[in-house]
């Protein structure tokens, strides 16, 4: 049974040009102990879905317009708002975007990690310090002690990225969702992070929702994967499946521009021509067919469903879906 269940997730911002449906009937769910991947390119919806989730979504200018967010059989868009902080932090945490503005330049370390124990576990003093500084040793920040008295701006960004996980996984969650975990850091600690997460992962049993927009990561840690694409869902399967038989034109557009080792110097990387449709006044049909390849007339009239085309493989294109039923008739 999945731990976390998205079904139909609609989510719009108001502004003064028109509606922007950021998310547009996305579904996915997350198994216990699992890592599911949400990839695609920026402004695909991936951030605002994990907001959803979390019921963060800044309303006005934004609004949850319709689906279910079924928690441990729960729908977390039915109960009352004032239930959600106890959720948050204490059975689902999320890493934000981006960990140099994430925490708050004015509190220590200490005073922002031990808000969160004294808000879930109203946990205080001495026992508060003993239980950041094992959390801390955990992430692997050397000289914890020292750090609780530092400020964000003399940490490194690798430094903060490892504070904002300690911070996230504090209350031991059931479901961590990481945003771009390792975005501005270099090489090196974005291996560092990932190796972390792994850890976690296996030791703690942690369930995780990754949200990138890099492959080779998506390669290295998940378990499943979500492809979005302009608000929508279009394809969605295990991660091994993902990469050996990727069905949608776009998910093979993203896995030709990884880098490869053995590539020549001399030969471009491949790019997916255009750009991702405005989310105010969408095309009618597929709305990657623009910049599709393979788009016929009536990609342009009739939008593909997302469809199972083989077990645990869900696919939104009109062409794979076709030659399955051919193959099954």
């Amino acid at each position: 049974m999945a731990l976390l269940e998205v079904a139909g997730l609609r989510t719009a911002f108001h502004t003064e040009d028109g509606v922007v449906r950021a998310v547009d009937g996305v579904s996915f769910q997350v198994e216990a102990g699992k890592v599911l991947g949400i990839v695609g390119e920026s402004g695909c919806g991936k951030s605002v879905s994990a907001m959803s989730v979390m019921r963060l979504i800044p309303d006005p200018p934004g609004r949850i317009d319709g689906g279910r967010v079924i928690w441990k059989g729960r729908d977390l868009l039915g109960i009352d708002p004032d239930e959600m902080p106890q959720i948050r932090g204490r059975e689902i945490a999320m890493i934000f975007q981006d960990p140099m503005t994430s925490l708050n330049p004015v509190f220590t370390i200490g005073k922002q990690l031990g808000e969160v124990l004294d808000k879930h576990f109203d946990l205080r003093g001495k026992a508060a310090v003993e239980r950041m500084i094992e959390i801390l040793g955990q992430v692997g920040i050397a000289d914890a002690s020292q750090r609780l008295g530092q400020y964000p701006h003399e940490l490194s960004g690798g430094m903060k990225q490892r504070i904002m996980i300690a911070m996230a996984l504090m209350c031991k969650p059931d479901l961590l969702i990481a945003d771009e975990p390792t975005t501005a850091l270099d090489v090196t600690v974005q291996a560092q992070i990932l190796q972390l997460m792994k850890q976690l992962q296996r030791e703690s049993k942690t369930a995780i929702i990754l949200i990138t927009h890099d492959m080779g990561v998506v390669a290295e840690i998940c378990d499943d994967v979500v492809v979005m694409y302009a608000g929508k869902v279009v394809e969605s399967c295990g991660v091994f499946e993902l990469f050996e038989h990727p069905r949608h034109p776009y998910t093979r557009g993203l896995l030709d521009s990884i880098l490869r080792p053995g590539r020549l110097k001399d030969v471009p990387v491949p790019t997916i021509d255009g750009v991702v449709p405005s989310l105010i006044n969408p095309p009618e049909g597929c709305r990657f067919a623009d910049r599709c390849p393979r788009a016929e007339t009536r990609c342009r009239q009739q939008t593909p469903p997302l469809a199972q085309l083989e077990a645990g493989h869900m696919v939104a294109c009109f062409l794979p879906l076709e030659r399955m039923q051919e193959t099954t008739t």
